[in-house]
């Protein structure tokens, strides 16, 4: 492996790890029997619920933002390693054809 995959694959790996810890920190978009059970619903202000709500927002952005180049960079480490596998001496099958070809002709 280059010396590309293996940073390409570490800040994947860390992206992953942000992902899983970003996702499971959001809020659920139910919250209403959440907040009657533990009694939260009459201590809120308006003014926490809208500054809760504006972090929600940022916190999402960031969580999209952070998943798309999770995978530009799956797609980036997929291209790098096919391209890795394929080496210049790909076309030696095809010459080796070539010279049996030649060569079964000429004995007969």
């Amino acid at each position: 492996m280059t010396i590309l995959q293996y940073i390409i694959g570490s800040v994947i790996l860390v992206l992953a790890v942000v992902l899983i810890f970003m996702i499971t920190r959001q809020q659920g978009k139910r919250k209403g029997l959440e907040n009657v059970i533990s009694g939260n619903s009459s201590t809120n202000s308006y003014l926490n619920k809208t500054e809760a709500a504006k972090k929600g927002k940022k916190f999402e952005k960031w969580t999209v933002y952070c998943s798309i180049v999770f995978v530009v960079l799956v797609i980036a480490l997929y291209t790098v390693t096919s391209l890795a596998k394929r080496s210049p001496n790909d076309t030696t099958s095809d010459t080796s054809a070539e010279t049996s070809s030649v060569a079964s002709e000429t004995q007969e």
